[in-house]
């Protein structure tokens, strides 16, 4: 180029490339495969984040999530403060107070303002008709009414009752009711009757009032109807009582597109909503003492620990995947000296050293790489949007994901300037002998030893703790680190135990065939092919198996591990409730028919002895209870249907299952004051145990016969939010409700599955990376299979046998690494898998599952990897003229 100080080789070099469209591509292909796991790092890890926040605000409550201002509101004023506001004056002093303060809040909404107490409701006139059924909790709301399911009335003023209540008081729309909150009642026109809350789906607008119209959870509170009115006819009716009605201003948070640095602005907005509510200024309309609630802060903080706890594994992971990425890089390099081989020939004739041919290699690349990398980012960008844990990231993940994809196009371009100089002075200059003898030394005992310091010394709890965000589980870095060293070490000793083994069948080979008749070995022509092609070239068989192995491996175990700790918590969470669904009745109840086969009633006693320890004595029915209850084919012991077909209600000693402590050799149950003697089977677990509660499984009318009086329970299994409205829609006297997917916090588990989901990402990269270098190497080889072919063809051999051969040579390869790989991951998965229960304090321990959908899926795309590329390599060869093969000496 005119002007340039370089000279015309390198001058020209940044535009020399793209008449090379298939080195180009290769270039580019190896910067895209180094800059994806270092660009995706960040962004998975911003994305795990936000994913978390949204998984624990899914699951909450959206008016705890934002603020809940909650207070008494009283309707007289004590003697010791006769200036004090009370009734609904004091109500609009507290909304003139909030509104204002909560508009500053960076995505709070308007302000719901609710007031609740209890009451009584009468028809008037003349009598109740279920005199002691008159208690309702009377409930003030803002916007009530667009969210219930009205089923008579609706218009003008008045009291809204639930269906049950106005039915069992025969009450219907447009009858005058007495509503009694203070000492004098108030007339009031039945407006509307509308279906009952616990009948339906819980909705968002209920979520805050939840336990008011469903009870808490364990909890003996009787739970009232719950009457609906306007505010002012609310206070009207506690006007001048003594009554203290509780009182709340609830907002929620804007939760679209809301990622961790968003959320920052608006917790600092709650927290000085907080401080204006408490404030001194504050105490006109807040007397007594106010109740400021937001988890919002919490869950955030929640989510920064899951990422904190992901960093560990996720960052060593996405460098493992980079530097897999620069061998391609590497390969790439080679490919650039293999086809510009005439011009480095030229150029070291003249004196040019490998540092200059380097630096020619760079400018060339330099382009081609700058498009991989910017490819391998939007790349990344996409999955993580896409596959990822959510499509959220932060601004701030952006940028460090840039920078990543920047420092890996770096690389890239110095392992490519790196290995086309080495190999143009290895071109044209004798081999240092050292060569030979390091490749010779057993590099593989370098990641194995690493494997076995990094179990010891890197730490192994499972659970991270942070400041006001509690707990949360996570794989502990040498359950990641050692098995990613182990399996590269374990590929390391399979690909030098293959070598091995092909140089020493090569020789046996040569030995024999010179005892054979000539032709005896080309009756299997296909076969005679691929053995030949494996046996000449021995070290790239060996890393081809040892390179397939390890993505095989990683993947497999990842999957064994995310599925594996997905069944040991669901496990968990069954047997401590026994099933989906149970709800304690206050009285005995059959199945509802909506429930029927998967539904069983059960008594519950918690007061009954064995020899000195308490035990929880659960009578079932041997026919509904196996049904009903949760039992996994991996747990210890014989199968549930087997254990309660040893619940023999014969009066003189009747079997019972016990768990939880060793059976005692005086096996007499007392109970109530009532003894009996039991045949009984211990086991390790029983669902329904809590920890530290022995539960005893008797038939159900064994303990009818020793107690009068037992706690009734319903068992169900299906989706709680079926089962829930379907107990309540059948009229049961439910007083709790206990569900298993209730037993595990939100947020608590999250990072876990994060962690291996992207390790099956790098897994998945490393795969990709081992097919573009079997494509490469197919490639570099292409001119000697041309050859090959041309002369082949002329001794018969048909393209059929010719597929057959590249296929078998490929395809077999690939099976032996796809088998390594099993191996390897059996051998991992054996010595980890203890560490698969992160929650070790709670039966039953790790269940292993075995992903047969990922073996599956490995298997068919190793299978349509060898096609293909057999596919690819015999059109290549075939595609070749005779004239041109023969005249071609490079």
């Amino acid at each position: 180029m005119r002007g340039s100080p370089l000279p015309a080789p390198w001058s020209r070099a940044p535009f020399l490339l793209w008449r090379r469209p298939a080195v180009a591509l290769a270039i580019a292909v190896a910067g895209l495969l180094v800059a994806l796991p270092a660009a995706a790092a960040s962004l998975f890890l911003a994305s795990s984040g936000n994913a978390t926040l949204h998984n624990q605000l899914e699951r909450s409550c959206k008016w705890t999530v934002g603020a809940q201002v909650g207070a008494a509101l009283p309707f007289t004023a004590p003697p010791y403060r006769p200036d004090q506001l009370v009734g609904a004056r004091l109500l609009q002093e507290r909304v003139g107070l909030v509104r204002p303060a909560a508009a500053q809040v960076p995505r709070l909404s308007e302000p719901v303002v609710s007031t609740l107490t209890r009451g009584h409701v009468r028809p008037v006139p003349g009598p109740p008709a279920r005199p002691d059924q008159t208690a309702v909790s009377l409930l003030a709301r803002d916007g009530f009414r667009e969210h219930v399911r009205v089923l008579a009335g609706g218009a003008g003023r008045g009291i809204w009752l639930p269906d049950g209540f106005a039915a069992a008081q025969r009450l219907r729309v447009g009858d005058r009711v007495a509503v009694a909150v203070g000492p004098e009642p108030v007339s009031m026109r039945v407006a509307a009757v509308y279906r009952d809350l616990r009948e339906l789906p819980d909705q968002p607008y209920w979520c805050g009032l939840r336990d008011v119209y469903r009870g808490k959870p364990l909890a003996s509170a009787p739970v009232y109807p719950l009457a609906l009115v306007e505010h002012a006819d609310l206070l009207a009716a506690a006007r001048g009582s003594d009554v203290r009605a509780h009182n709340t201003i609830e907002m929620s948070v804007d939760t679209e597109g809301l990622t961790t640095t968003d959320a920052a602005p608006t917790i600092a907005g709650l927290r000085q909503l907080g401080a204006a509510v408490t404030d001194r200024q504050a105490a006109g309309a807040y007397p007594d003492e106010a109740a400021v609630d937001s988890t919002l802060a919490v869950k955030a903080a929640r989510a920064g620990l899951v990422v904190d706890a992901l960093t560990g594994t996720v960052v060593p992971l996405a460098v493992a995947g980079a530097l897999a990425g620069l061998v391609i890089a590497a390969a790439a390099g080679a490919f650039w000296a293999d086809r510009r081989r005439a011009e480095l020939a030229v150029l070291c004739a003249r004196g040019v050293g490998p540092a200059a041919v380097a630096g020619k290699a760079a400018l060339e690349a330099g382009g081609a790489v700058l498009v991989g990398a910017a490819a391998g980012w939007l790349t990344a960008r996409f999955l993580v949007a896409t596959a990822g844990p959510s499509p959220l990231v932060t601004p701030g993940a952006t940028l460090v994901s840039v920078l990543g994809a920047g420092a890996a196009a770096l690389a890239v371009l110095a392992a490519i300037a790196a290995v086309a100089g080495g190999r143009a002075g290895r071109l044209f200059d004798a081999p240092p002998g050292h060569r030979a003898r390091l490749s010779r030394l057993p590099w593989e005992l370098v990641p194995l030893a690493a494997a076995g310091l990094a179990w010891f010394l890197l730490d192994d709890d499972v659970q991270l703790r942070g400041a006001g965000a509690g707990a949360v589980a996570y794989i502990p870095p040498r359950l990641i680190v050692a098995p990613v060293l182990l399996a590269a070490g374990l590929a390391m000793l399979t690909g030098r135990s293959t070598w091995w083994a092909l140089r020493a069948l090569g020789a046996r080979s040569r030995r024999r065939s010179r005892s054979r008749p000539p032709g005896t070995s080309m009756r299997r022509i296909a076969r005679f092919l691929a053995w030949r092609r494996v046996r000449a070239a021995p070290v790239v068989a060996a890393v081809l198996v040892g390179a397939t192995a390890v993505p095989v491996a990683l993947s497999v175990y990842g999957a064994t591990v995310i599925a594996s700790v997905d069944r040991t918590l669901h496990a968990e969470a069954q047997l401590i409730v026994g099933t989906d669904v149970v709800f304690t009745l206050s009285a005995p109840a059959a199945v509802p028919g909506e429930l029927a086969g998967r539904a069983s009633v059960t008594a519950l006693r918690t007061d009954g002895s064995l020899g000195d320890t308490t035990v929880h004595v659960l009578g079932v029915d041997p026919e509904t209870f196996p049904r009903a209850a949760f039992w996994d084919p991996g747990l210890p012991g014989p199968a549930l249907r087997e254990l309660v077909s040893r619940l023999d209600p014969e009066p003189a000693r009747p079997g019972a299952v016990l768990a939880g402590m060793p059976a005692p050799a005086d096996a007499t149950l007392e109970l109530a004051g009532s003894r009996q003697s039991l045949t009984i089977t211990g086991v390790p677990q029983l669902p329904g145990k809590a920890p530290g509660n022995p539960v005893l499984l008797v038939h159900r009318d064994v303990l009818d016969r020793l107690v009068p009086e037992s706690r009734p329970q319903l068992w169900a299994r299906g989706d709680p939010e079926r089962i829930v409205p379907a107990v309540a829609g059948a009229g049961l006297p439910v007083s709790t409700t206990s569900r298993a997917d209730q037993v595990h916090a939100a947020g608590v588990y999250t990072g876990i599955t994060y962690t291996f989901t992207f390790l099956s990402a790098v897994s998945l990269l490393s795969g990709v990376i081992i097919v573009v270098g079997l494509l490469l190497h197919l490639d570099a080889r292409s001119r000697a299979r041309r050859s090959a072919y041309v002369l082949l063809s002329r001794m018969a051999v048909t393209g059929r046998e010719h597929r057959r051969s590249l296929l078998l040579e490929v395809g077999g390869l690939l099976l032996a690494g796809f088998v390594t790989g099993l191996g390897t991951a059996g051998v991992l998965v054996l010595l980890t898998h203890t560490g698969y229960d992160v929650d070790p304090g709670t039966a039953p321990g790790a269940l292993v599952t075995t992903p047969w959908p990922v073996l599956a899926g490995l298997l068919t795309a190793a299978a349509a990897t060898s096609v293909l590329a057999a596919a690819a390599a015999h059109r290549a060869a075939a595609r070749a003229r005779p004239a041109e093969v023969l005249r071609d000496t490079r």
